[in-house]
């Protein structure tokens, strides 16, 4: 593994050679009245840029867990995590939510598009947010020729499109600030197999063209678009 210094807890300027998420016998540990639950067990792992790597395991092994400390929705009891360099163990909540907005792309089972608004509107949110004001549609455009929506669909609500187009755009949403990790959470777990397997190619060429992905599926022909699966198993790495 990659020996990474300590860095301030700030965004840092991205090295090329430099792992783009490193855990470092990470625990998570989760107090409850009847015993504190460890969901993760000293869970160390390397993801170099451009990796297409899947997530596997049965319910309640971790998945999620890790996945939300991957996303930096969470922090370790124990143990470091750094997304590109950036340790994330002491960050401020801010800092965190800087972090997720300008390093991490995030897409769901659910989609969890914005239903009173269009399409461009649903990619440019987040940069509406950072911006503080409207911004121009140019951007938008390009991720969502890049997710291969036709072009005639960037005036219509979420209600308005199919399933695998919805996904699309939640696709181009989380592609929009040009992030150094794409997390997907079951991405076809809400389509039928003809759409999931157009997701799981446009996924494939987007990682082709140097998208870092990490995908949770309990689907083995969806992790088998990967190139690596790590493999959970109560709070470990088994795999």
């Amino acid at each position: 593994m990659v020996p990474l210094p300590e860095t301030e807890q700030k965004v840092t300027a991205i090295m090329d050679d430099q792992p783009v998420m490193v855990f470092r016998d990470v625990v998570k540990i989760y107090p409850l009245p009847a015993g504190d639950v460890t969901a993760l067990d000293r869970v160390s792992f390397q993801v170099d840029r451009g990796e297409f790597i899947s997530v596997m395991g049965p319910s309640g092994s971790g998945k999620s867990t890790l996945l939300n400390l991957m996303g930096c929705l969470d922090t370790p009891t124990a143990g470091d995590i750094y997304i590109s360099g950036t340790r994330i163990g002491d960050m401020s909540d801010e800092e965190l939510t800087n972090i997720r907005r300008d390093r991490i792309g995030f897409t769901f089972q659910h989609f969890n598009l914005f239903p009173l608004l269009n399409v461009i509107e649903n990619v440019t949110f987040s940069l509406m947010l950072r911006a503080g004001k409207d911004v121009g549609t140019k951007r938008a455009k390009e991720v969502l020729r890049s997710v291969q929506l036709e072009e005639h669909l960037y005036t219509h609500t979420p209600t308005e499109l199919s399933g695998g187009q919805q996904q699309r755009v939640a696709i181009a949403r989380a592609l929009i600030n040009d992030p150094d990790i794409l997390l997907c959470d079951e991405p076809t777990g809400n389509l039928d197999s003809k759409t999931g397997t157009g997701i799981m190619e446009l996924m494939t060429e987007l990682n082709r063209k140097g998208t870092t992905i990490i995908m949770v599926t309990h689907d083995q022909n969806i992790a088998s678009y990967s190139n690596r699966t790590i493999r959970i198993s109560d709070g470990r790495i088994v795999a």
